[in-house]
């Protein structure tokens, strides 16, 4: 283990308010095909490497269904948005012609008439329901039967910061909805400087987590995009930590050792030893490219491994950013997954 000297450089910090992180790594990758390569760059790219935790704060582009339920608790007054054949993962957009931009809207349309035309998105495909909504016991309010997420906010670890463009790169997979995997469609979002305050060590058949506090409520940053490879966005406050590196290509990676930079206590992230165990060059699942175990004892003594809040944590190999870390093994909490750099970079660029 090697301490990294960091410094974000951020506004006054205010009084810090507490923030579990439970929900930071809970944010699911989703599938999609595999990147481009990157035989065609006449030169290297070079970023700097991160470690540094970070808050996000998140509002999603429409209302995203999570789930169904009854609507007063009987088997004849099943969910009418079930019924109707919404499913788990649609994004509503509009309902009666209204759009719907939070969960707050959603009610309100619903109130105005209880026999809704519901507009959702699925798979880039427009859809049109019918549901006649049910007056609730209750609270006398017009309801669907089904649970809606218009936000999202957690924890993760910034991969790097290029220098050159004020962006950051961050998670190695995309922001989901837990329950159904559909990424998150991104409305608009900011990110925060946050200092780790706990760490639920993990064991096998149960993941830890990072448990963090916000700095302060002033934005550092904000997201641009919520991509199948991580989040990116531009730093209003910059993470200064050593020099860039260059992106390594896929072919480039080897198993054998590495080192990841992470936090596990306050701000300021340290390198850490793994072994990059196995690499998946054609995998079919984008962000699962290599196999990885950490090795480093005080890491382990730590954390058990690789914890939820540590997405994000980039790899470093021979003096290259060969990839982040994007999963834990649930059986097995010294190992996880983790998307090539390339692969990031590739959609940072699109």
């Amino acid at each position: 283990m090697k301490k990294l000297s960091c410094i974000l450089n951020a506004a006054a910090a205010l009084p810090a308010v507490l923030f579990l992180a439970g929900a930071a790594l809970s944010l699911k990758p989703c599938d999609a095909v595999p990147a481009v390569s990157m035989t065609g760059y006449e030169e290297r790219r070079a970023v700097i490497p991160c470690g540094t935790p970070f808050g996000i704060k998140m509002l999603t582009d429409g209302v995203v269904v999570t789930d169904f339920g009854a609507v007063n608790g009987r088997l004849s007054q099943q969910s009418p948005a079930e019924a109707a054949g919404i499913r788990k993962g649609d994004i509503i957009t509009s309902v009666n012609g209204i759009a719907v931009t939070d969960s707050e809207a959603l009610s309100e349309a619903v109130q105005e008439d209880p026999v809704c035309t519901i507009s959702v998105l699925r798979e880039g495909e427009e859809l049109t329901f019918t549901a006649n909504a049910l007056e609730s016991d209750k609270d006398g309010e017009y309801k669907l039967g089904m649970w809606t997420k218009d936000s999202v906010a957690g924890i993760g670890t910034m991969t790097w910061y290029d220098p050159e463009t004020g962006e950051f790169a961050g998670l190695g997979h995309g922001i989901s909805d837990a329950s159904s995997g559909v990424r998150m469609p991104l409305l608009s979002g900011e990110i925060t400087a946050v200092t780790i305050t706990d760490i639920v060590r993990g064991a096998d058949g149960m993941p830890g987590e990072l448990c963090g506090a916000f700095i302060s409520s002033v934005e550092i940053g904000r997201l641009t995009r919520n991509s199948d490879f991580g989040v990116f966005g531009e730093c209003s406050a910059a993470p200064l930590l050593g020099e860039p590196v260059e992106i390594a290509r896929r072919g480039e990676v080897r198993t054998g050792a590495a080192v990841i930079y992470t936090t596990t206590g306050g701000m300021m992230p340290e390198e850490y030893d793994i072994e990059i165990v196995s690499i998946d060059r054609g995998s079919t699942s984008p962000v699962r490219n290599m196999t990885i175990r950490v090795t480093d004892p005080d890491l382990l003594s730590r954390t058990g491994g690789i914890v939820q809040g540590m997405s994000g944590s980039p790899i470093i190999q021979n003096g290259r950013l060969v990839g982040a870390v994007t999963h834990v093994l649930v059986n097995e909490a010294d190992m996880g997954y983790a998307v090539f750099a390339e692969n990031m970079m590739n959609a940072y660029d699109e």
